[in-house]
């Protein structure tokens, strides 16, 4: 990526560190500043949501001041989340998939100082460090993985917390960092190297929260990469939204800067959507972007306020959070 998105340097790297907490205010402020209050770092967005019960933290700065905010926030993760309570399992669990209570840490380069060989060197290291702090098991994902067939984040998560313990035992689950069997109550935690990715979640309207759900669930299977005809790069999900009886299709474009300059754009992504949801008798809803993009992403291929994102498109924007 070039050393500036518009006229803001960069720095040069950031973390998208995801939590599964999502509804504890307390226990989220605390979160927050730790990370914010972390030397060399800072801390551009946090996205709190109760239903995934899931909070992410976008922050900023060189590796190794990244890595102790990381390690940091880690620390807090494992003495406060117990994945095993009644509020993080069975009817309690958040919708979205997990298997840590620190749970997915992205490394991704942004500025001219960052490369993506210097962001494998320190997911790597800090692999290492959440394993020897905390004993947890950790994952490598995406390009810091030890090998292509270990490197796709959903084929890790498959199972959740809850099958942790017999897929790690497993020839082909073992972690690459810390013991076999998984933290009784923080679980394992995935660390990778990945591209500026775009995680974007639209709400469905339009019919009774069952239907919805199915229809979200349908539109997923239509639009991801896997599927015939799905759009290149995407992952998709359906998920039910118990917050509001309702529903939403959630979405990760990968390497979107990229995406966008091929056509594969979010505008061309909701007009697909749409198409699709008008079959299924469903309408598409405002949406959100969890962490930031790159505004060239929200203006390709049309107005960005056409995407209809909540608290409108600039706070999505990396442009918008760093210029501040």
């Amino acid at each position: 990526m070039s050393g500036a998105l518009g006229a803001v340097p960069l720095p040069p790297y950031e973390i998208v560190a995801n939590v599964s907490e999502g509804r504890d205010p307390a226990i989220l402020a605390v979160f927050t500043a730790v990370v914010a209050g972390s030397p060399g770092v800072r801390l551009l967005d946090v996205h709190h949501d109760a239903d995934h019960d899931r909070s992410v933290y976008t922050y900023v700065g060189d590796g190794d001041a990244l890595s102790l905010a990381t390690r940091a926030l880690a620390r807090l993760a494992v003495a406060t989340i117990d994945l095993t309570s009644p509020q993080k399992s069975g009817a309690g669990r958040g919708v979205h998939p997990r298997i840590g209570a620190i749970d997915v840490v992205p490394v991704v380069p942004l500025g001219p100082e960052g490369s993506e060989r210097g962001a494998i060197v320190i997911a790597r290291a800090l692999a290492r460090a959440l394993a020897a702090d905390l004993n947890l098991s950790v994952h490598l994902y995406g390009a810091a993985a030890r090998s292509a067939a270990r490197a796709a984040l959903p084929a890790i998560r498959r199972g959740g917390f809850e099958s942790l313990r017999e897929r790690q035992a497993q020839p082909d689950g073992e972690p690459d960092e810390g013991p076999a069997v998984p933290h009784p109550t923080a679980g394992a935690v995935a660390v990778g190297v990945r591209p500026i990715m775009a995680a974007w979640n639209i709400q469905l309207t339009g019919t009774p929260a069952p239907a919805l759900l199915d229809a979200a669930r349908a539109l997923a299977a239509q639009l991801r990469a896997t599927s015939p005809g799905g759009v290149p790069g995407l992952q998709a999900l359906g998920f039910s939204l118990p917050s509001i009886n309702g529903a939403q299709l959630s979405m990760n474009l990968h390497n979107v800067v990229t995406a966008s300059t091929a056509g594969v754009t979010l505008h061309s992504i909701r007009a697909r959507a749409e198409e699709e949801a008008r079959l299924l008798g469903v309408q598409l809803g405002e949406s959100e972007i969890v962490g930031l993009v790159p505004e060239s992403a929200l203006r390709a291929g049309g107005d960005p306020n056409a995407l209809k994102i909540r608290s409108g498109w600039q706070r999505a924007s990396i442009e918008s959070r760093l210029a501040r």
